[in-house]
């Protein structure tokens, strides 16, 4: 994992293609959110795939992602990010973040992302992030 990728991946995000990121996860890979309201868990590499792909579909034209650094070491990476977008019922929606992503080998074991759910909670009140079914249909 190189400082590339993480940027590639970013950027890709930017445009609403997950599968640079994805195709590098374990198949037993998390993603976390801290948190109670918004916060939670995605296990596995498909749940972690559709949510990713559900989480772009939440904004008109995607949530288009900037990076201000990105450290690489043996073990993970870390990226520090800011995003900016416009949900679909037209409200302009702006966070920071950090990213952190734990691999094993040359695959990702788990992501936790670290963002401000404030403004999670003021852009969408009561609602919080749910898993997808086990059954779900996964987006095209």
């Amino acid at each position: 994992m190189t400082q590339e990728d993480v940027k590639h991946w970013f950027d890709a995000l930017s445009e609403g293609n997950v599968t640079p990121l994805t195709d590098r996860l374990t198949g037993d890979c998390v993603l976390e959110f801290p948190g109670s309201t918004f916060g939670g868990e995605f296990r596995g590499s498909r749940r972690v795939r559709v949510f990713l792909r559900q989480n772009q579909r939440l904004f008109d034209g995607g949530l288009r992602f900037t990076l201000h650094w990105v450290m690489v070491t043996d073990a993970a990476a870390v990226a520090q990010w800011t995003n900016a977008g416009r949900t679909k019922q037209g409200s302009p929606y702006a966070n920071r973040g950090v990213t952190i992503f734990r691999r094993r080998g040359e695959k990702i074991e788990r992501i936790e992302d670290y963002l401000d759910t404030e403004i999670l909670a003021r852009t969408w009140p009561g609602r919080g992030h749910s898993e997808p079914a086990d059954d779900a249909p996964e987006p095209a």
